[in-house]
Parts: C-alpha cells; structure tokens; sequence
C-alpha cells in the first residue's frame, strides 16, 4: 500500500509540493513535472467548493474543487439539494479504492 493510500485510511488526504517551485499538484508524485526537483508531501485543508453536482436515485454526488486547486469526484452530502459555489469539508477513506465524500456547510 502507498503512502497516499494509507493516509487515505487515515483519513488524511496529501497532495505534492515541489520544494524548488512551490507548485501544488495531485496525485502524488516524487519529481515537478515543471522544474524537475523533488516534491514533498502536504495535507490538503480538506475544504472546497461544488463545481457541478447531479442526483441519481437517493444520492447527490459532483465535482468538487478544493481549495489547494485540484478536482475531484465524490458523494455530496446535504440534508438539502446542494448549490454551485456552495463550501463543502472533504471526508476521505480507503475501501479497495480512495473514497471521497463532501460534507455541504451550511452557507
């Protein structure tokens, strides 16, 4: 298991600094694409906004972009139909596969 995938476990989500440039970028690798130094690992703020988000059977789920300006796919979780632009806290896990959920705030 990697690195990413345990802290996924742990509840923690890391994406990859480079030390030399100071680009954030995911998923994790260990050089910048851009300047070729080595990168380190940082936890996310887990914090972001709804960019797209659609209903199937009981369940939202959407495209959320975080805050350190990466995208993902995952469950919305809101007792109301989310909104875009709404902030979400990203929940992560491991289950066979990284999981991501976002939990609406109330804004």
């Amino acid at each position: 298991m990697s690195f990413f995938e345990e802290q996924l476990k742990k509840g923690k989500f890391y994406i990859c600094k480079c030390k030399n440039c100071n680009i954030i970028f995911w998923p994790i690798q260990k050089v910048c694409n851009k300047c070729g130094e080595n990168t380190s690992g940082v936890e996310s703020s887990c914090k972001g906004t709804i960019i797209e988000f659609s209903k199937k059977e009981s369940e939202f789920f959407g495209l959320v972009k975080i805050d350190e300006d990466i995208r993902l796919l995952g469950k919305i979780i809101s007792t109301e139909l989310p909104r875009i632009g709404q902030s979400v806290v990203m929940e992560v896990g491991f289950q066979n596969r990284p999981v991501y959920s976002f939990i609406v705030e109330k804004n």
